[in-house]
């Protein structure tokens, strides 16, 4: 198996196993809000919300980590770039398919169970059974926090403190994406600041939006890699 296929399956099966993780969390929380409270919104819409933060530590990752180790071992920067992209492209539908996974999951959980799957926030698709509309959400999203990290993470690996300057790119694309599928973005410990665009909602615009932001992230992380020289560790 050779780069970009056993980057991309050693984190696919990594991100499975924190899907499981995740799942039984959720499922623990749900259970115990239904025994000792009243349950009557979907647990998963709110648990899955980790998966942005996953998301945008696998852009960081991608290339702070992965960059020099490839590169050290033969693979010019050109090819890193080029497969690192096609690993991102892969890897934010599988992520998308799992988080449309648990939502079915939690359906049938709570029909068994007589339960309303009640939504919180606004979404693409009105019910979390409309798998298409789930998959395109949350790809989108998902795609964004990926390159959003990838920008970020190149940033710092090149300039140290100076990538502190790609954050607020960073939270541009977020808040690009976010848009584009109806959404704010909600900063940690910022509770009263929501940030977002009015962009009209249609399906070609929040196609439109969510590939601009996507692509637009992956041209910014190649700019900041192409001629990066790699950086010693300490021992």
């Amino acid at each position: 198996m050779r780069f970009p296929s056993r980057l991309l399956a050693a984190n696919m099966v990594f991100a499975l196993l924190l899907w499981g993780v995740l799942l039984a969390g959720v499922a623990l929380v749900a259970a115990g809000v239904a025994v000792f409270g009243t349950l009557t919104e979907s647990t998963w819409e709110k648990g899955v919300q980790l998966a942005r933060w996953y998301a945008l530590f696998v852009g960081v990752a991608l290339v702070r980590e992965y960059l020099p180790m490839y590169v050290a071992h033969g693979v010019t920067r050109r090819q890193f770039g080029a497969q690192a992209a096609v690993t991102a492209t892969l890897f934010a539908p599988f992520l998308a398919v799992l988080v449309a996974v648990g939502y079915l999951l939690e359906a049938g959980a709570y029909g068994l169970a007589g339960l309303s799957q009640t939504l919180d926030r606004a979404h693409l698709f009105a019910e979390p059974t409309h798998v298409p509309l789930v998959l395109a959400e949350y790809l989108i999203e998902l795609a964004a926090w990926l390159v959003a990290g990838s920008v970020i993470g190149a940033a710092f690996y090149r300039w140290d403190g100076g990538g502190l300057l790609a954050v607020p790119v960073g939270v541009g694309l977020v808040v690009l994406a976010e848009s584009a599928i109806g959404t704010e973005l909600r900063l940690p410990f910022v509770s009263r600041l929501a940030l977002g665009l009015d962009v009209p909602q249609s399906p070609a615009v929040t196609a439109g939006l969510g590939l601009a932001a996507f692509l637009f992230g992956l041209a910014l992380t190649w700019l900041v890699i192409r001629d990066v020289p790699l950086r010693n560790r300490p021992a």
